[in-house]
């Protein structure tokens, strides 16, 4: 008997809890600048990319390409955006912030259908198979020439504080992180 009254408020306080709680379970901060598109590009080739735009604003150009079905431009903006998120992973120094390359090719590619994803990867390889063209425009376009807010402001240094005074490596070499961006990316040498 003292089991049953026991189990039953117990379970009136869980019942109780999980009414109580919100909606979505689920609190979301976000801070400023976190994945932040300061200059969208659209859908262009990469020589009309600028080296200020962010591996954002360069997937806001990759996503107009996709929903144009223009898959070769979409590759070589992929090539682009990633070599660009790659070099910031290099000189942010809060770790967790790196991740933000990945939720980006979360948020792009979650909502698009397998027949998009497999057009586009057909492209990208076709792209990689001869790399000549995309490493040139890649060279061309340069290291990035933005500070990467996007990226530091995903991190957790955005709420606890950076580990340095503007969330970037002390002594970053970046003439040594694009080309290892380059290589590692589209395979450039």
């Amino acid at each position: 008997m003292d089991r049953k009254i026991i189990f039953a408020a117990l379970s009136t306080l869980l019942l109780s809890a999980c009414n109580s709680t919100p909606k979505s379970g689920v609190t979301k901060y976000e801070s400023a600048g976190n994945l932040e598109s300061p200059k969208p590009a659209g859908c262009v080739a990469v020589v009309e990319l600028s080296n200020t735009q962010n591996p954002v604003d360069i997937f806001t150009g990759l996503n107009a390409c996709l929903i144009n079905n223009n898959y070769s431009k979409a590759a070589e903006l992929y090539f682009a955006g990633m070599s660009y998120g790659f070099f910031d992973t290099k000189r942010v120094s809060d770790k967790t912030a790196h991740q933000a390359i990945s939720v980006l090719r979360m948020n792009l590619f979650g909502a698009r259908s397998q027949e998009d994803m497999d057009k586009l990867q057909t492209a990208l390889t076709k792209l990689s198979s001869d790399n000549t063209a995309i490493c040139q425009s890649l060279t061309n376009l340069g290291a990035p020439a933005y500070k990467p807010t996007y990226m530091i402001q995903h991190g957790m240094g955005a709420f606890t504080g950076q580990s340095t005074k503007d969330g970037l490596v002390e002594n970053f070499d970046a003439v040594a992180a694009w080309k290892d961006a380059l290589s590692t990316i589209a395979k450039c040498v």
